[in-house]
């Protein structure tokens, strides 16, 4: 067990040291600009962008619930997967950061490996066991190795020395893939890893402008201009006019100065670089679009509008590849085909404006889709425990046909005793 435990934290990267560092484009032996390097996390605009990615998916509550058709019900499980995503899902990690995390591996790395850890407990009366889940662990910093052993795909976990490792079957680990396509068994490009050439090019030239904007800005504030002297060749008393000079320079209230040598001052003028604005435009998008963020989702000022394409562009695709990847591992063929899955849920979908919130409890009130309490949680307030009331004018779909079928009958039955009696008036009458 200490074995196993030290290969986990070993692979979690809970006990890394390494630094890292960029290297430097080293000229005349001075350096002219510092390359950006091969981590794109060290860009401030890349850490927005995954944060805002893995924040948005980490609002969103994971179940296991269980889908039933005719009719279709959906059913939340009472078993001990949910028991773990209730409370946490492992000793260091809530579901909000357990979800973070996992998004931010998967959007960094476009792999990541969670390793479910279990109980086997055998099933009274029976040859067979069941798996109880104790929690799940996002493996941080691992070497890969897919395999096939006697017909059995297996995955073999090591950490950057090779020293630990952990080989399992590739069925018991949760393997999350993003950008999926090039390799076969991993996202990410054809060797399996993230293929960043373009946003790295990307963020160099950025990395390149930034440089240059307080250099050619520091240089335009510090150079004057040239003074050559004439006539003077005495070395001391080229020292005194500099003196003479620098004393004029740093006493001059009007930025002229006055010598008493015959000399030429030549002015030099350095301007600050003045970047295109439709340049760093490009860049700035260019470098966000990889992750589905706009500039709107990348400041925080977005509409619902916005927000929905986020979600389209960003979210929905990674909380599929967590559900699939999490469903296939945790249940067998048999629970699947009976409906156990795993769904997330955005039940209070804050994130929208207060009006449309407010739109969603107004459509929801009149068939009580969503309860009192639900409706004002929705808008901000806290249940005050009051019944859900709904209209008398609605009746249960099942039993809809058979409302009608009486009503017309009702109906035809008040018409005929209607013609009855005005049968039987009109004969008395006579």
């Amino acid at each position: 067990m200490g074995t196993l435990k030290n290969a986990i934290q070993s692979l979690l990267g809970w006990d890394r040291k390494t630094p890292i560092y960029n290297s430097k484009l080293i000229s005349a032996n001075s350096v002219v600009f510092s390359t950006y390097g091969n981590d794109i996390r060290v860009s401030d605009m890349v850490k927005t962008a995954i944060h805002r990615v893995a924040e948005a998916v980490s609002k969103w509550e994971l179940k296991s619930v269980i889908e039933k058709e005719n009719p279709k019900q959906t059913l939340v499980s009472d078993d001990d997967i949910n028991a773990v995503l209730t409370s946490r899902v492992n000793p260091f990690c809530a579901l909000k950061d357990f979800l973070y995390k996992v998004t931010y591996l998967t959007l960094v790395h476009k792999n990541c490996f969670i390793y479910w850890q279990y109980d086997e407990v055998p099933i009274e009366g029976t040859k067979y066991v069941r798996r109880v889940t104790k929690g799940f662990y996002p493996i941080e910093a691992a070497n890969i190795k897919i395999y096939t052993l006697n017909g059995e795909v297996r995955v073999e976990l090591s950490n950057a020395t090779n020293d630990i490792v952990l080989d399992l079957p590739y069925s018991d680990v949760i393997h999350i893939r993003h950008s999926y396509g090039a390799n076969a068994f991993l996202g990410g490009g054809a060797d399996g890893r993230p293929d960043n050439r373009g946003l790295l090019d990307n963020l160099q030239t950025m990395h390149i402008i930034k440089e240059a904007i307080p250099k050619s800005l520091e240089a335009s504030l510090s150079l004057k201009g040239i003074l050559s002297m004439k006539t003077v060749a005495d070395i001391d008393k080229k020292a005194i006019t500099r003196e003479e000079f620098e004393n004029h320079l740093f006493d001059s209230k009007y930025g002229i100065v006055a010598t008493d040598y015959e000399s030429d001052f030549t002015p030099i003028n350095i301007n600050a670089t003045d970047i295109p604005s439709n340049i760093l435009t490009f860049l700035r998008d260019d470098i966000l679009s990889p992750f589905g963020v706009s500039l709107p989702i990348y400041l925080g000022k977005y509409t619902d509008d916005d927000y929905t394409a986020f979600y389209q562009t960003a979210i929905e695709g990674i909380l599929l590849e967590i559900k699939q990847a999490m469903k296939i591992v945790l249940f067998t063929p048999r629970q699947l085909s009976y409906g156990h899955t795993i769904k997330f849920y955005d039940k209070l979908v804050q994130s929208l404006s207060y009006d449309r919130r407010q739109q969603i409890a107004e459509m929801t009130k009149e068939d009580a889709l969503l309860s009192r309490d639900e409706r004002r949680e929705l808008l901000g307030y806290e249940p005050d425990g009051q019944p859900t009331r709904v209209s008398l004018n609605f009746i249960d779909t099942s039993i809809a046909n058979q409302y009608q079928l009486a009503d017309i009958s009702n109906k035809s039955n008040q018409i005929n005793k209607e013609e009855n009696n005005a049968t039987n008036q009109s004969t008395n009458n006579s």
